[in-house]
């Protein structure tokens, strides 16, 4: 079954095309590595997925509903949450007002729920010991984690996470994989399950070891895509992995 699915998407920039007539397709239970130069296009594919941008043409549906042009809450609300390149918290809230203020503005639980949640999560994500500390006061890693966390508080059936591990030490990258390896997982029967996950990475670890098809863009449009044992012998996939010493 498709989870998501995108049919001739653009995007332009006055004159300059940063995506160009992409057809794109993510069945239900897949998880998604999406690979490229910079400028390629990654995030702003994930941007168009998620309503942060709106496309000059085409159309995205996610379960067979077209949301080409809705807003980022309704995006929200269907059940795709975005995680974004840089930490996108409340810097003056503790962790536990930061993982309460987004599961409060995305359901309809009572006060009692919403704690209930907000504890699983704490559990979730390991931050149960930091759950009074001031957001700012975190690491750089932690930060990221409580980021992810935020974006488990709307239930989403479908996660973008745009370079999840980036810039964080080895122990936060290590959790903030070993998470989303659990939440996509078959075995996993808690409320934070995912139904898929798309992902921008340039670390090579991170890639084909998470990643069941990976998804390689350059200049605006998509070149190949495939399981990552496959994609390596595609000769501009090569190509990159050599030049940015990924192999």
């Amino acid at each position: 079954m498709n989870l998501l699915r995108a049919h001739g998407l653009s995007k332009d920039f006055g004159g300059f095309k940063a995506v160009k007539s992409v057809n794109f397709s993510l069945h239900s239970g897949q998880i998604m590595g999406v690979m490229g130069p910079n400028g390629a296009g990654k995030t702003t594919l994930l941007k168009l997925f998620s309503g942060h941008l709106l496309p000059t043409s085409g159309q995205i549906l996610f379960r067979n509903d077209e949301i080409t042009n809705l807003s980022t809450r309704n995006i929200c609300n269907k059940g795709i949450s975005y995680l974004s390149q840089r930490p996108s918290l409340f810097p003056s809230l503790t962790v536990e007002e930061n993982l309460r203020g987004s599961a409060q503005v995305s359901s309809i639980f009572s006060p009692g729920e919403t704690k209930v949640k907000v504890n699983e999560l704490l559990e979730l994500t390991g931050l149960v010991d930091r759950s009074k500390v001031i957001a700012n006061e975190l690491s750089y890693g932690e930060m990221r984690v409580l980021d992810l966390g935020m974006c488990l508080a709307t239930q989403p059936a479908l996660l973008l996470a745009d370079e999840p591990t980036a810039g964080v030490d080895e122990g936060s990258a290590g959790k903030i994989i070993n998470l989303l390896k659990l939440l996509t997982g078959n075995t996993y029967s808690g409320r934070f399950g995912l139904s898929g996950l798309i992902f921008v990475e340039h670390v090579e670890g991170t890639l084909f070891d998470l990643a069941d098809q990976l998804c390689f863009i350059n200049r605006g449009e998509i070149k190949s895509v495939g399981q990552p044992d496959l994609i390596r012998e595609n000769s501009e996939v090569k190509e990159y992995l050599n030049e940015h010493k990924l192999e």
